[in-house]
């Protein structure tokens, strides 16, 4: 698989060191309908000080998107899914099973343009050059802190699985039939904050690696199995999961 990059991140740009910063932030808290307001925060200090956000949420998962970028990726998220129905057009019979499955799987999640940086409180208090400045609109995605992993991609039965501490990815797949023209070599580990790796799960390669609770592990496609015009669907529908606004 070839190495993975946020392919989003020209978009990032909603995170400016400006001297002068105003900013609109709204908050969203999981399972509800209640958002809170947070105005004229000129940094992310200042913004994670406020009510809306002290002790209300998992840092490492937490999730701060930008206006303009929200635009962006879900053009690119639209742009996915067709480039994976048009793939599916082509195919017939499992191949053709198979394609449709991730595409449900992709349809089912929402998408925004997360601006990879930390918003741990902590961290930004003892790295200054971490409290980045606010300038525009963002959105701020809390949540509670996660029990589970979550299985994407070619595999049979994907979802939440229960995470468990020192187990190892090819066991999280353990029992998950690979879907036709699966990667059977390789699957992709999308953390909390959006970084990803790769763990070998084959038998000629296995390493162990490790998932923290609220990861994505991600089957996809084998080079073998995806066309040329469609040889980089990996990498933007791993791209896609890095956006997705936590549940």
């Amino acid at each position: 698989m070839k190495k993975i990059t946020h392919l989003l991140l020209g978009a990032a740009l909603g995170l400016s060191f400006n001297a002068c910063a105003d900013s609109q932030v709204t908050v969203y808290y999981p399972g509800t309908s209640e958002t809170a307001q947070v105005s004229h925060a000129q940094n992310l200090a200042q913004l994670l000080a406020s009510p809306a956000l002290t002790n209300r949420s998992w840092w490492p998962g937490t999730v701060i998107a930008e206006k303009m970028a929200t635009v962006v990726a879900q053009q690119h998220y639209q742009q996915t899914l067709a480039r994976l129905r048009a793939w599916a057009a082509t195919e017939e019979g499992d191949q053709a099973s198979a394609i449709n499955q991730v595409i449900t799987q992709l349809s089912a999640i929402k998408v925004t343009g997360r601006q990879f940086t930390s918003l741990d409180p902590d961290w930004i208090r003892l790295r200054p050059e971490a409290n980045r400045r606010l300038e525009g609109e963002y959105s701020v995605y809390t949540l509670q802190q996660p029990d589970s992993v979550t299985l994407v991609g070619a595999i049979g039965n994907p979802g939440k699985t229960p995470w468990q501490p020192g187990r190892d990815i090819r066991d999280y797949l353990e029992g998950h039939d690979r879907l036709t023209g699966a990667e059977r070599s390789i699957a992709v580990v999308i953390a909390p904050n959006g970084e990803v790796k790769e763990a070998p799960i084959a038998y000629w390669n296995h390493r162990h690696v490790e998932a923290e609770p609220g990861s994505i592990i991600y089957v996809g496609f084998s080079s073998w199995a995806l066309p040329g015009e469609y040889q980089d669907l990996n990498q933007h529908i791993i791209s896609v999961l890095t956006h997705r606004i936590p549940d």
